[in-house]
């Protein structure tokens, strides 16, 4: 029997995007099963994952996209250490 494909939802949360989707192959972090989210890091050029099973109590990808925006909706202040936006660093290495 043919397992159904899971769908992979696109979400823009306190102005970044995220990608929340439920895990299928044993790669990176987290178990199988379980509903993860990608979202940009601190310094805007690699993506950090994390596990809304363990830390946001998500069994489906939907409560997943409702953790994401409950957590951004609770913390707007919230501010990346590190770099400013991808965009200014994007930019200096394109005059160079």
């Amino acid at each position: 029997m043919a397992q159904a494909k899971t769908k992979k939802v696109k979400v823009t949360a306190g102005g970044e995007k995220h990608v929340v989707y439920k895990k299928t192959t044993k790669k990176g972090e987290g178990k199988i099963g379980n509903i993860m989210v990608n979202h940009p890091t601190k310094d805007k050029g690699q993506w950090d994952t994390i596990d809304l099973t363990e830390k946001g109590r998500a069994k489906t990808v939907k409560q997943g996209v409702a953790a994401t925006k409950k957590w951004h909706k609770d913390n707007p202040d919230y501010k990346y250490k590190g770099k400013g936006n991808g965009k200014v660093s994007s930019m200096a290495k394109k005059r160079r």
